[in-house]
């Protein structure tokens, strides 16, 4: 139950079990097709998907890679740890960064986002949909309404929410988005997937000098997101035809309802860990519906915690990141995830906090979590 790599469905694995694929087969090429058609289906756009090798991370370095050019100003929008990292891949591609920070657990404020753009001519501007540090939900139809206006391309982190939350990337005016196969899509980790509008896409393609990475430029998988049978490199055709698999597991369960079972069982646990005294790190109001990062009560050592639950009930969750080391863990339920896992994680938090000395009544966290998700399972 840690937020990320997920757990990954039975079909899924029954895809990356078979035997390996030329990536010149028919199989793939049609596979690779669908997969990014799929795709715009996820990001909620018409633009440019791209599917490549590599971590979240990649994806990110590949969105500053071929946007940014030396000497370019980017605003980095930052309330937590993934949204600091931005920073440093503009500043090794010779981008010059601007810094609109804001504290960890709050959201941005898109009036400051406005206003700092209306002072200086950015080439970008980063930010987070979800920061897996923090869980916090960022607000990002109103910061995309915003940048709509500018020329600054608006580059989205959506790795810890897209597929788990909503996400409308043309509707919202959001420039380049990007994931990883890992989290909410349910697939194993080892994929980057991309998509640009044509606003982005027009500033790859009129870049004046070449881009600093020869494997990320985009420009030249161009040609093979469009027609697999050409060669660039080669493709992981195994892992992608599973995502293709957890692509069609999602389409197959709508988004809608993808958005709204997450958003019911992140609502239930959070009412569990409220029953038993435990509060949340992020902003009432701006939880993400894919983790929860959950403050650890005084007293109670994290590591601690994490080793009991891991080893005495089999559940594994995360420790905070960054600043938030030790004073926080962090649970994901996202992608694949069951009702009975998520029941199992509070029933195993429980007992291992009480096992650890602090002070609860076994079981009413599980029982708040039931009663809120009730109404959500008797609709569906």
């Amino acid at each position: 139950m840690i937020p990320g790599p997920t757990m990954v469905s039975p079909r899924v694995l029954r895809i990356l079990s078979k035997p390996v694929v030329s990536h010149w087969s028919e199989e793939f090429k049609r596979g690779f097709l669908e997969a990014l058609e799929l795709t715009r289906m996820l990001f909620q756009t018409e633009g440019h998907p791209f599917i490549l090798s590599g971590s979240g991370t990649l994806g990110m370095e590949a969105a500053i890679a071929n946007v940014v050019e030396r000497g370019d100003r980017v605003l980095c929008v930052e309330n937590g740890f993934f949204g600091e990292r931005w920073s440093e891949i503009v500043e090794a591609h010779g981008g010059v960064v601007e810094h609109l920070t804001f504290q960890w657990g709050e959201p941005i404020d898109p009036r400051l986002v406005e206003e700092k753009l209306s002072e200086g001519d950015y080439k970008a501007l980063t930010v987070e949909h979800v920061d897996t540090s923090t869980g916090i939900a960022n607000p990002l139809e109103e910061i995309g309404r915003v940048a709509r206006g500018t020329d600054a391309v608006c580059i989205v982190d959506a790795v810890c929410g897209v597929g788990g939350m909503p996400l409308k990337m043309d509707e919202w005016g959001l420039d380049l988005c990007l994931t990883g196969s890992q989290k909410a899509l349910g697939a194993p980790p080892g994929l980057t997937l991309l998509c640009l509008n044509e606003k982005a896409w027009g500033v790859v393609e009129s870049r004046r000098t070449p881009v600093a990475d020869y494997f990320a430029d985009l420009r030249r998988w161009g040609p093979i997101m469009k027609d697999p049978s050409g060669y660039f490199a080669t493709p992981p055709t195994g892992m992608v035809l599973g995502l293709l698999e957890a692509l069609r597991l999602i389409a197959e369960e709508g988004l809608e309802n993808r958005w709204r079972r997450h958003r019911a069982f992140s609502e239930a646990f959070r009412a569990g860990l409220g029953a038993i005294g435990l509060g949340s790190f992020p902003a009432e109001g701006y939880e993400a519906h894919t983790v929860s990062v959950v403050k650890v009560p005084e007293g109670v050592d994290d590591a601690e915690l994490r080793r009991v639950m891991r080893e005495r009930h089999g559940v594994t969750i995360a420790g905070g990141l960054g600043r938030l080391k030790g004073k926080t863990i962090r649970v994901g339920h996202m992608g694949t995830v069951t009702v009975a896992d998520l029941t199992a994680t509070m029933s195993s938090l429980e007992m291992a906090l009480k096992s650890l000395g602090y002070e609860l009544r076994l079981g009413s966290g599980v029982g708040a979590l039931e009663e809120r998700l009730l109404p959500y399972l008797s609709e569906s």
